[in-house]
């Protein structure tokens, strides 16, 4: 049986090894990605016998258009608990929990194109904001965090998809870009 929870610094080893597991990423990489973005409730993982099954970060700070923007990241799931839809539970966890907070909006670029259909089917989002270049204003822990990653990779869309919070229009935002991706 799984245990979805808001997971909390003690968690930090289980959640690092499931990222270096299934993004290749080293100790380094997360360690940076703790140390800067973390912020308690950002994170929603299903555990199994101590072990982080599937994970999600839904980091808050970026604005648009002076609306307050969440980013899902590193959407991981063990490759043994694909299709469970542990994913998708941990997706919609991370975005209510971001809207019942105030953000406005939340968005999120997927490693492939492959994926936009699922981020569509399962989170609602749409394609919405440009990958990369002037528009969206971030805190200065996501500047020094993109910085560390590096160049952006032209292998992954050059569209973010976006949700907005009941009552919000994209409108204002669509066409905006959004520099730091971590990709």
């Amino acid at each position: 049986m799984h245990e979805l929870k808001i997971a909390v610094p003690a968690d930090f080893p289980a959640l690092s090894r499931l990222w270096e597991a299934v993004f290749g990423d080293g100790a380094e990489f997360t360690a940076e990605f703790f140390a800067r973005l973390w912020t308690p409730g950002c994170c929603r993982a299903a555990f199994e016998n101590g072990e982080a099954a599937a994970m999600g970060f839904c980091l808050r700070g970026p604005r648009a258009a002076g609306r307050g923007c969440g980013y899902i990241y590193a959407m991981a799931t063990r490759p043994e608990y694909r299709g469970r839809g542990l994913a998708a539970g941990i997706g919609r966890a991370l975005m209510a929990g971001a809207f019942a907070d105030g953000v406005d909006i939340i968005s999120t670029l997927p490693a492939g194109e492959s994926l936009n259909a699922w981020y569509e089917s399962r989170l609602g989002m749409e394609p919405c904001f440009k990958k990369g270049g002037e528009g969206v204003v971030f805190p200065q822990s996501w500047l020094d965090f993109s910085r560390f990653c590096g160049e952006h990779d032209p292998d992954t869309p050059q569209t973010l998809l976006a949700a907005a919070r009941p009552g919000v229009d994209l409108s204002a935002v669509r066409g905006l870009g959004w520099e730091c991706t971590f990709d």
